[in-house]
């Protein structure tokens, strides 16, 4: 049983982070080939994905913890994965503006599914014990994001540069990758731990309080810079650094992308003897300061160095709030730091990049941008030592 959650989980997992590297590749597209302005690009990337996946979250948690069929849920997910995909491949061959941003809506509710079901799953499945297989779990993310560039532009390239058909094939991917969690029917039943305090009746409750908004600002300033760059970092690439809309293209986010593949688990372990927080913060100021040496020095090692320190950081920061507060408060905390923090600034920072560079360019919003890595790197320092220490979960 523990195997086929871990196979469903990590399949889902794949698909899930895959399909939300599909939309930058294809958001250029939109602006290279249909004239699409970038601030629009920018509305529909930052509230129309990140914006409903923000709104649809607490939703989806609270439906899935009214059943014990996670894996259902999961599945519903990824299905409505293809079906957005699918209609906005229709919405281009059709020119129809509005149904763009419906099916993009669509994916931002979808991609609302995936992580906090498959964090509930395998953290329910292998409670204590589950080092190796969110490990496991957190690196096919990884290989999604990565492979899913390169792939949607090669098949752009075998299709003649029909993105409607590209777009119709990788919905179709998606739902047959769902099929799985849909028809096996896996239950998981969840036990109560009442011996573990909560968040409001420990003493130290304001304190902590403190810190899970100082991180949920971190991450959100974090999320402006990661999220405002990646959402335009094939467009930044193709108008800026003489990349064509092909598969060169492709492979040079792979390339980006891949470093966190290797990075996560590196980070993790030197988080675990080191500490988090000064891991954290070098990773922080690293992608930034890579980032800002790529955009004078083109050289494809320092784009994979900004992938690294930008890509391999999403446990770190989990797991700082998992110090900092009880058991059975941490979905409570991780909801404000990831929802109204990563997500938050995922609505933000598209938003930002693409208000900047309508009517500049991106190399310029990618530098304004920047600010907020370095602000959020030197706010980490007011973070307090953490009470406990507990292993990095690799699950980004």
């Amino acid at each position: 049983m523990k195997a086929r959650i871990l196979t469903l989980t990590s399949l889902s997992h794949f698909i899930n982070d895959g399909n939300s590297w599909f939309l930058p590749v294809a958001f250029t597209f939109l602006i290279t080939y249909l004239d699409i302005s970038k601030f629009l690009i920018g509305i529909l990337s930052g509230a129309f994905f990140f914006g409903i996946s923000a709104l649809a979250s607490p939703l989806v948690s609270r439906v899935a913890d009214k059943f014990t069929n996670y894996s259902r849920i999961m599945g519903i997910g990824i299905l409505l994965w293809g079906i957005g995909l699918i209609l906005f491949g229709y919405s281009i061959q059709l020119h129809f503006l509005p149904l763009t941003f419906i099916s993009v809506a669509i994916a931002g509710f979808a991609s609302a599914f995936y992580h906090p079901i498959g964090a509930a799953v395998l953290s329910i499945t292998y409670k204590g014990n589950a080092g190796i297989a969110l490990g496991i779990n957190g690196s096919m993310g990884s290989l999604g994001r990565a492979i899913y560039p390169t792939l949607t532009l090669s098949l752009f390239a075998i299709l003649n540069k029909d993105m409607t058909l590209d777009a119709l094939i990788i919905g179709i991917i998606s739902i047959i990758a769902a099929l799985p969690s849909l028809f096996l029917k896996i239950t998981i039943t969840k036990e109560e731990d009442p011996k573990t305090p909560s968040l409001s009746t420990t003493t130290n409750s304001r304190s902590t309080l403190f810190v899970v908004i100082l991180l949920t600002i971190i991450a959100l300033l974090r999320s402006v810079f990661g999220q405002g760059i990646s959402q335009f970092l094939p467009t930044l690439l193709v108008e800026n650094y003489g990349y064509s809309y092909n598969v060169n293209l492709g492979e040079a986010i792979t390339i980006a992308l891949a470093a966190a593949v290797v990075g996560q688990p590196i980070l993790g372990f030197l988080s675990d003897r080191v500490g988090r927080r000064l891991i954290y913060v070098i990773s922080t100021f690293g992608a930034a300061i890579a980032l800002l040496l790529f955009l004078k020095i083109p050289n494809i090692a320092l784009l994979s160095l900004f992938g690294l320190f930008n890509f391999s950081a999403f446990p770190l920061m989990l797991s700082i709030v998992g110090d900092f507060v009880p058991r059975n408060s941490a979905s409570f905390a991780n909801s404000l730091v990831w929802g109204l923090g990563v997500t938050g600034g995922g609505v933000i920072g598209p938003i930002i990049v693409g208000a900047i560079s309508q009517v500049s360019n991106l190399v310029f919003a990618s530098e304004i941008v920047t600010v907020m890595a370095f602000l959020a790197g030197a706010l980490t320092a007011l973070v307090p030592k953490p009470p406990k220490k507990s292993k990095v979960p690799l699950f980004g």
